[in-house]
């Protein structure tokens, strides 16, 4: 299988604490901060898309938040084959506690259940956010995937759908670009909040696209 799955970081700082069975993807001129991985992520679509590659793009924090090596989880992709998306969730114990994560990022996002309820239907999802049921496999807290060129060119189409809708509505603009938290040090806007759960709506949405995740 061809893996290529890289490790961002953004400071000369974070290379001692990169996974050598990574790939370094230099961001430390970061021209869009608030967009966190999207900018990245179409760069690395354009170099990939006509590849056999599954690529992914991992936080540079991959080895503190999931006390997994690159070689385990790369040893993991490789013994299930046949996949078009795999990915590790490092808080997976959230769905014994809650039916999504729109529901969890409420708590820690004031206003998230209101952005989705003001989003799905336009996605075409007509069930209130907080009635909405994942599966066990479908809760995914972070960018931790890789996928195929199927997925990704789906993926980032869903993306580029939400957005258009956020950019479209003043209310939806301002939750993901204006509104914020406090988070390791600095209020980071809702975008990357969001676009994290997006991740598991997308795979709801499209079943056609097979998903592993880990361990299972």
């Amino acid at each position: 299988m061809n893996l290529q799955i890289y490790q961002a970081y953004y400071d000369t700082a974070h290379l001692p604490k990169l996974d050598p069975n990574f790939i370094p993807y230099d961001n430390t001129v970061n021209e869009a901060p608030h967009l966190r991985e999207y900018p990245m992520w179409k760069k690395l679509y354009e170099q990939h898309k006509e590849t056999d590659a599954h690529w992914g793009l991992m936080s540079w924090r991959w080895h503190e938040k999931t006390g997994l090596s690159a070689h385990e989880f790369k040893e993991w992709v490789v013994a299930n084959p046949g996949y078009d998306c795999y990915h590790f969730d490092p808080f997976s114990h959230l769905a014994g506690q809650f039916p999504n994560l729109w529901v969890q990022g409420d708590i820690w996002h004031p206003g998230m259940l209101k952005f989705a309820n003001k989003l799905f239907p336009k996605i075409g999802i007509n069930e209130p956010a907080e009635q909405f049921k994942y599966q066990p496999e479908d809760f995914g807290t972070c960018n931790y995937y890789i996928g195929n060129n199927k997925f990704w060119t789906s993926i980032l189409d869903f993306f580029d759908l939400c957005l258009k809708y956020c950019d479209e509505d003043e209310e939806l603009h301002k939750y993901i670009y204006v509104d914020g938290r406090m988070y390791n040090g600095h209020i980071i806007p809702n975008f990357s909040f969001v676009m994290e759960r997006l991740f598991s709506v997308h795979n709801i949405l499209n079943r056609n696209i097979t998903v592993k995740k880990f361990p299972k």
